[in-house]
């Protein structure tokens, strides 16, 4: 007789929600952080877990949950709270639950295989959990808040004295959203910026200087976040751009390869720039997208 699907903490698992109270966010991976039986009524647990893709950055979730159905594969329940009763099921995820569920997810956040090799073959296979770490973090802390200030060691610049200000004015959907509020932290060489949250605004570090090229004003509006005035860098010892129609071109290419991890073109200020290689030394590995 097969054992059935189990919850343990501090693990990743594949959340469905019926009904999607969100579009594009109704299954996601979480990390279950508790779970506690109740022994005041058969089948009831309590869970806490981290869901990284829910609009305002990301969630901590407390619930109570009826089981309504237990397999080998699967856990079904029922969570009713004052907006009244939604339907869960929790599962392992893999690879291929993530491909089925998550598509979008993996197509902006693809998996990234080990590049060190013995005699042709990987020197090892990057498993689910390694993947989950890499796009959301290691620590409940990183899950839950995305990239902080200390979440990269380089060196501590601020944004000098010398600057200009543009304006975005652009709002993006809660899935995007989501992706650009959580930043990004540098895992290879190959990584150029360093994007986090701090007061308000996201910071956009160059990762090898430290130096801060772009602070631009972000505030939600409902679910979906309004990135607004930018100031940006012009320090000429730290950064060499003076045009500030380029510079919003390139931000916003920055915002759509870095953190929206969608495909765009490089914007071009002479032909020379046509050349991959400019493109790469702006955005790094983000510019192959």
């Amino acid at each position: 007789m097969s054992q059935k699907f189990s919850i343990a903490p501090r693990r990743w698992y594949g959340l469905l929600e019926v009904p999607c109270t969100q579009p594009g966010l109704a299954a996601s991976p979480v990390f279950v952080t508790s779970v506690e039986p109740l022994k005041t009524g058969a089948g009831l647990l309590r869970l806490q877990y981290l869901h990284p893709l829910k609009p305002y950055m990301a969630e901590a979730s407390t619930v109570t949950m009826r089981v309504r159905q237990h397999t080998p594969d699967y856990l079904v329940g029922s969570i009713e709270d004052a907006a009244g009763q939604d339907t869960v099921i929790l599962s392992e995820v893999t690879f291929e639950w993530l491909a089925v569920y998550c598509p979008e997810l993996q197509k902006r956040r693809p998996v990234v295989g080990c590049t060190l090799t013995v005699d042709g073959a990987p020197l090892y296979e990057t498993t689910v959990v390694d993947h989950l770490t890499s796009v959301f973090g290691a620590t409940e802390r990183e899950i839950l808040l995305g990239a902080a200030p200390d979440s990269f060691e380089c060196v501590p610049h601020a944004l000098p004295a010398l600057r200009a200000y543009l304006s975005l004015g652009r709002p993006y959907s809660a899935f995007d959203s989501a992706l650009i509020g959580r930043g990004v932290v540098p895992q290879a060489m190959e990584d150029k910026w360093f994007v986090f949250w701090k007061d308000g605004y996201l910071v956009f570090k160059r990762s090898w200087t430290g130096f801060v090229v772009y602070e631009v004003e972000a505030a939600w509006r409902g679910n979906e976040l309004y990135l607004g005035q930018v100031r940006v860098n012009r320090d000429a010892e730290q950064y060499g751009e003076t045009d500030d129609n380029y510079d919003k071109a390139l931000l916003l290419y920055l915002i759509d390869v870095v953190l929206r991890g969608v495909s765009a073109s490089f914007p071009m200020k002479e032909e020379a720039d046509a050349n991959p290689l400019a493109a790469w030394a702006i955005a790094g590995k983000a510019s192959t997208i």
